[in-house]
């Protein structure tokens, strides 16, 4: 996807340069407690050199939906790779890198020396006509999404599983009428 836009505001308009970072050793329940207290959604990983991003996502992800504990686990086992970019580029650039890996922060770099952060909030502010581009794409992944139910809805005869057409709740379905609707949803009509 080509981005265009008329301003040519850049990375070092953005950017946000007083970074948290924390070590790989790092306990998830620190983690969180430096996200909550500072207000962030991310901590950039760093030991001797920039290791990674944990994000509140990773938290939920990989720590909380799998009951384990936060005081069991450090950054390292939980951060994502990061995705970099060079100070020198347009937020254009910027948001089709995020588009691209599908992410909301990118580790913004200057002569190999690591800088700041960039997030998709950070963008917005400074060049706010770029998140129709963002919610372009997210209608797009979206109707894709749409398009794949629909067609295992449509075409698989021998249904018995998948997402509901009235609630849109994945579990055991039912063709009523047509439509093919979970036992919920078959109850509520039969309530009505």
């Amino acid at each position: 996807m080509e981005l265009k836009t008329d301003n040519n505001f850049g990375i070092k308009d953005a950017v946000t340069r007083d970074v948290i970072t924390a070590s790989s050793d790092t306990v998830i329940s620190d983690i969180a407690g430096i996200m909550t207290k500072n207000d962030i959604s991310s901590v950039v990983i760093e030991d001797e050199k920039v290791e990674g991003i944990v994000t509140t996502n990773n938290i939920i992800s990989k720590v909380v939906s799998k009951n384990i504990s936060p005081q069991d686990i450090s950054a390292g086992m939980v951060m994502d790779k990061y995705v970099g970019i060079n100070s020198d580029a347009s937020l254009t650039e910027a948001s089709s890198l995020m588009i691209k890996n599908n992410c909301k922060v990118l580790l913004v770099f200057e002569d190999e020396e690591f800088r700041g952060i960039l997030t998709l909030t950070d963008i917005v502010r400074v060049s706010p006509e770029l998140i129709e581009i963002f919610v372009e794409q997210k209608n797009i992944d979206n109707k894709n999404y749409q398009d794949d139910v629909n067609y295992s809805i449509e075409y698989d005869e021998n249904l018995d599983e998948g997402v509901c057409e009235n609630c849109g709740v994945y579990g055991q379905l039912e063709e009523v009428n047509g439509q093919y609707i979970c036992s919920d949803c078959i109850d509520d009509e039969s309530d009505d």
